[in-house]
């Protein structure tokens, strides 16, 4: 229709009309690509809405998980410091259960495992380029960058389980009265020999192995903090 209107114009040499005719497809196209640029900046705004929405419930459930991991480190450390004050005593205040339950504790080792989910699917999608703060997208970065140290720093410490405290059991105290155990429907026997911490209680071997884990287990309730810290604050970027 347009077309053979256009032809006529042209063949009555009706020139203003053709320079209309032509103004008209001229602003046909532009409005059509304004519309499909408009489009297409809507898809990608509600895409960045749903990946930061996502994101925002990572860091929640990695907000959640570090405070489980400083409450376990903030258990430990007490019963260590426990134990060491019952160690300097002439004669324990405590009973053989509780040193053997305060002690049992040196076994546990507070992990944090970060929810990397919306970010890996944002970073290996390309779509990165959807946020457009650069300040959240560097903040992002650095905080899982700050994820891979503090894993590396749980590995270092969890070799210390191996290495050191589980051969210092086996060898000195009665394991199944120290065990650590997260479930309850298989339960060992009783212990044979309960009392043997008391052997070793008094003993600068003994000290040094609870000194070791309090220090241990302080620099894991550092990095922990340091993490929640840092998420807070990637949280309020997000929101």
């Amino acid at each position: 229709m347009l077309l053979r209107r256009f032809l006529e114009h042209v063949r009555s040499e009706n020139w203003l009309a053709v320079v209309l005719d032509l103004l008209v497809v001229i602003v046909g196209l532009f409005l059509g690509l304004q519309i499909d640029t408009w489009w297409e900046g809507q898809k990608d705004a509600r895409l960045e809405v749903a990946y930061l929405l996502d994101i925002q419930e990572d860091l929640e459930l990695n907000k959640s998980r570090l405070n489980e991991s400083i409450a376990e480190s903030e258990s430990v450390i007490r019963n260590m410091l426990v134990l060491q004050k019952q160690s300097a005593l002439s004669a324990p205040g405590l009973s053989v259960t509780e040193l053997n339950e305060k002690f049992s504790s040196i076994q546990s080792m507070p992990t944090f495992i970060p929810v990397t989910r919306a970010y890996t699917n944002l970073t290996g999608s390309g779509d990165l380029k959807l946020i457009r703060s650069r300040q959240l997208k560097n903040a992002l970065a650095d905080y899982y960058a700050m994820a891979q140290v503090t894993a590396l720093v749980q590995f270092s410490h969890e070799m210390e389980l191996v290495q050191t405290f589980q051969p210092y059991i086996i060898d000195n105290i009665d394991y199944a009265a120290v065990k650590y155990s997260r479930i309850d429907d298989f339960p060992l026997p009783p212990p044979i020999d309960e009392a043997s911490i008391l052997e070793v209680l008094a003993t600068r071997h003994f000290r040094n192995i609870v000194t070791q884990k309090w220090v241990i287990t302080t620099d894991l309730l550092d990095q922990h903090r340091t993490m929640l810290k840092r998420t807070n604050e990637v949280l309020q970027l997000v929101k």
